[in-house]
C-alpha cells in the first residue's frame, strides 16, 4: 500500500477533509482567511525538510494548512457567499412575484411528469444577480423545448425545494444544494414569459454537437434497445433503456456500465492508446500520442455536452495520458490525486458527488490492491492470464467501491465478479464497434455489419445480466451501513492490505482491534436498538403505517398497494431491520395505551367499545369534523397523503377552532411517535 508514501495524496486528503468539514463548521470567510495566513507563517517557520517522513511540526502544520485550504475553497465557491446571489434579494415571506432574467445552462433528465432545466439567474427585479434555479415544465405542455443559452424573462415566485417527507429518505433538496440550486420555478402554458435566443457559449455549442450526434444515432437502422445503449455509452442518455434491463444490471452489480463515467473514458483511453501505438516508434512519439489522446478525450467530452461526470473523468484520464507521455507511469497514485486536487479546487462540491467518490475509489483500488492480488495470483498460462488479470482488476475496483456502494445503495451482489467477467469484455467490444458506428454513421456498407455485431453484443450483455440477476438469493439487500461503519470498513481494508504488503504483528493487532471495534459498534447501534416507533408515512394517494419494535418492522397498507415503497426500504436499512412483515390496514390500533381510529372514505367513526385518543383520516372522508370531535373527543387528528388538500385545510381550521392538535403529513412529513 503505497498511498501514504507520497506527499501529494496526503495533502489532497487534507483538502478533502477540509471540504467535508465545511459542512459541519460555520466560519466566516475572514476567520478562515486569518487561520490560513497563520498556518502559512507557521509552515514557513518550521519549513518542511522532514516533511512527511516524520511527524514533525512542519508536516503537521502543512497538513492543517491544506485542511483549512479545503474550508476556504468550499466557502469561496459556495454560491451564497457572493453578495449578488439572488437569495439575498428574495423576500421569502413575501408572496409577490419577482421579475427574473434567466439563461438556460443545462437540460436535466426528465422525470415521469416533468421536463427539467437548470437556469442561471442574470437579473432579479432589474438588479444584477447570480445563482441557479431549477425549472420544471409539464410533459404534456405545449411549450416548445428550449436550447442551452436561451434567455427567459419571466415574472414568478421562486419556491424553496421541499425536504424529504419521510425519515431517512433521499433528500433531493440537499442533492440540488450541493450543485448550488436552492429554489425552483414551475412553468405552464398560462405562465407569461418572453423567450429569446441568447449569446452562444461553449456549453451551448457542446449541447448542439450532442444533439447532432443524437440525431445521427436516431437515424441508424438499429433496434430500439441497441440504440438506447449506444446513446448511453456515448452521450450519457440512459432514460431510453427499459427499466427491467436497468434492474437486471443493478442486481447483477454492473449498473455503472450504463452510466457514462470513468469506466467508459478509461476504456476509450485504452482503445486510443492501442490505435495510436505506431506513433511510439517515432521520435517524441509518446508525447505526440499523449497530446492527440488528450485532444480526442476532450472532444469526446464536448460531444457529450460537457456533463460534470465526464469532465471529471476526462480530467483524471488526461492526467494519466500526460504522465505516460512524459514517462511518469510509476507515479500513478500521485497522478490520480493531482487530478482530484485540480478538480476539487475548481468544484469543491464534487467531493460530495457519488459519481466522483466511486470513480476515484475504483481507480485507487485498482492502483493499490491489484498489484497485491497479482503477487498472490498470477498464472503463467497464456489463456488464463488475461482472465485472471480482468478478474483482479474487477475485484480490486469492487473492494475500493464496496463500502461506498453499501453506504449509498444498501445492497451487495455476491456474483459481481462473475458478471464483470462476462460483461466487461463484451462492453469493450461494444465501445469499439459503437465508436466506429458513430464515426461511419453515413456509410451504410461499413455500418451494416458493425450494427449487426453491436446488436448481438448488447443482447449478450442483457442475457448475461438477466441470468446473474435471477440468483436473487445471492443479492444481499437492505444492508445497514452508516457513516461510522463506512469509515471503519475503509480502515479495515487499508490495514488488511498494508499487512499483506508487509506483514507485522503490530498491523495484525491494529486489524483485529478495528474489526472488533466495528462489531461492537454494530451490536450496540443496531442489534441492541430496542426502541419502538409508530409511523404514519407520507405518500400521495396511499396510507402506509409502520410499527417498529427493535429490529422487527411491520408495515400496514391497503391490499391493493402491492408496490414496494422506496422510503420504507430506506427506513429499514437505516434502522437495521432484520425482519419485516406486511399486513392489511385495520380500523383500530392500540399504541402505547392510545387508541387510534382510522376513518376512511366511508366516513364511519361511531366506535363505542373504547375511548378514541387519535384519529387518522384517509381517502378524504366526507364527514362533519366538529361532530366527530364532539362525539369522540380525540387528542390528535392526523391527515395523511391520501386526502385532498382542500379537505385537509378545512380540517385544520376546524381543529384550531376546537382546540384539537392537528398533524398534516403532506405539510410536515411523516408522523413519528416514539414509544418509551
Amino acid at each position: 500500500m503505497q498511498l501514504f508514501y507520497y506527499p501529494i495524496p496526503k495533502l489532497t486528503l487534507g483538502l478533502i477533509a477540509g471540504i467535508f468539514l465545511s459542512d459541519y463548521v460555520a466560519l466566516t470567510l475572514s476567520t478562515i482567511s486569518l487561520w490560513t495566513g497563520i498556518l502559512v507563517v507557521l509552515v514557513l517557520l518550521f519549513h518542511f525538510e522532514t516533511f512527511m517522513k516524520k511527524y514533525s511540526m512542519g508536516s503537521i502544520f502543512l497538513m492543517l494548512l491544506f485542511v483549512v485550504l479545503g474550508l476556504l475553497c468550499a466557502t469561496l465557491h459556495h454560491p451564497k457567499t457572493n453578495k449578488n446571489h439572488y437569495s439575498h434579494q428574495l423576500q421569502e415571506k413575501d408572496d409577490t412575484s419577482s421579475v427574473l432574467l434567466l439563461k438556460i445552462s443545462a437540460e436535466l433528465n426528465p422525470t415521469l411528469y416533468n421536463i427539467r432545466y437548470v437556469a442561471n439567474v442574470l437579473e432579479l427585479n432589474n438588479q444584477k444577480s447570480m445563482g441557479k434555479l431549477l425549472i420544471s415544465i409539464p410533459k404534456d405542455s405545449t411549450i416548445a423545448p428550449w436550447a442551452i443559452d436561451a434567455l427567459l424573462r419571466i415574472e414568478t415566485k421562486p419556491k424553496t425545494i421541499n425536504s424529504p417527507k419521510n425519515p431517512y429518505a433521499f433528500s433531493y433538496k440537499n442533492y440540488l444544494a450541493r450543485k448550488g440550486i436552492f429554489h425552483q420555478i414551475s412553468i405552464n402554458p398560462q405562465t407569461k414569459f418572453a423567450h429569446i435566443k441568447g449569446k452562444e457559449s461553449i456549453k451551448g455549442r457542446a449541447a448542439i454537437a450532442r444533439h447532432y450526434v443524437e440525431q445521427k444515432i436516431d437515424a441508424l437502422n438499429i433496434n430500439a434497445t441497441s440504440r438506447a445503449f449506444l446513446k448511453a455509452f456515448y452521450l450519457g442518455i440512459r432514460n431510453e433503456i427499459p427499466e427491467d434491463i436497468k434492474t437486471n444490471y443493478k442486481n447483477s452489480g454492473v449498473l455503472h456500465i450504463l452510466a457514462l463515467s470513468g469506466l467508459h473514458v478509461g476504456l476509450l483511453l485504452s482503445i486510443l492508446e492501442l490505435l495510436l501505438s505506431p506513433l511510439v516508434r517515432i521520435r517524441q512519439g509518446k508525447k505526440m500520442r499523449s497530446g492527440i489522446i488528450i485532444i480526442i478525450l476532450w472532444g469526446f467530452a464536448f460531444l457529450t455536452g460537457l456533463s460534470p461526470s465526464i469532465v471529471r473523468a476526462v480530467t483524471m484520464f488526461s492526467c494519466f495520458a500526460l504522465a505516460r507521455g512524459l514517462n511518469r507511469q510509476t507515479n500513478s497514485i500521485n497522478t490520480l490525486f493531482i487530478s482530484a486536487f485540480m478538480v476539487l479546487m475548481v468544484h469543491p462540491n464534487f467531493c460530495f458527488d457519488v459519481g466522483f467518490q466511486l470513480s476515484y475509489t475504483a481507480v485507487l483500488g485498482i492502483l493499490l490492491i491489484k498489484p497485491i492480488l497479482d503477487h498472490y495470483w498470477q498464472p503463467k498460462h497464456l489463456v488464463l492470464k488475461p482472465v485472471v488479470t480482468l478478474l483482479n482488476v474487477s475485484v480490486a475496483a469492487q473492494i475500493g467501491i464496496s463500502p461506498l456502494s453499501l453506504f449509498y445503495f444498501h445492497q451487495f451482489p455476491l456474483l459481481f465478479f462473475l458478471t464483470n467477467l462476462l460483461v466487461i469484455p463484451v462492453l469493450i467490444l461494444c465501445l469499439w464497434s459503437g465508436f466506429f458506428i458513430v464515426v461511419f454513421s453515413g456509410v451504410e456498407i461499413i455500418n451494416k455489419p458493425l450494427i449487426f455485431g453491436f446488436e448481438l453484443l448488447v443482447e449478450l450483455m442483457n442475457k448475461s445480466t438477466k441470468w446473474v440477476a435471477a440468483f436473487d438469493y445471492l443479492i444481499f439487500k437492505n444492508i445497514t451501513f452508516n457513516g461510522v461503519v463506512l469509515i471503519l470498513s475503509y480502515c479495515i481494508i487499508t490495514i488488511f492490505f498494508m499487512f499483506l504488503t508487509k506483514k507485522s504483528f503490530r498491523k495484525l493487532i491494529y486489524l483485529g482491534a478495528t474489526i472488533v471495534g466495528l462489531q461492537v459498534y454494530i451490536f450496540f447501534a443496531f442489534l441492541k436498538d430496542s426502541k419502538q416507533e409508530f409511523i404514519v408515512f407520507q405518500k400521495v394517494k396511499h396510507t402506509v403505517l409502520g410499527f417498529k419494535s427493535g429490529t422487527t418492522f411491520e408495515i400496514h397498507k391497503t391490499t391493493k398497494d402491492s408496490v414496494q415503497f422506496a422510503f420504507v426500504e430506506e427506513y429499514k436499512s437505516a434502522k437495521g431491520i432484520r425482519r419485516s412483515e406486511t399486513s392489511d390496514l385495520k380500523r383500530l390500533y392500540s399504541i402505547d395505551g392510545y387508541q387510534l381510529l382510522l376513518v376512511d372514505s366511508l366516513g364511519i367513526y361511531e366506535f363505542r367499545s373504547a375511548k378514541i385518543d387519535w384519529v387518522l383520516h384517509r381517502n378524504s372522508p366526507k364527514i362533519h369534523l366538529e361532530q366527530l370531535i364532539n362525539a369522540l373527543n380525540p387528542k390528535l387528528i392526523i391527515a395523511d397523503g391520501s386526502n385532498y388538500k382542500s379537505f385537509v385545510k378545512r380540517w385544520e381550521n376546524t381543529c384550531v377552532k376546537k382546540g384539537v392538535k392537528f398533524y398534516d403529513t403532506q405539510t410536515n412529513g411523516a408522523y413519528i411517535y416514539r414509544l418509551d
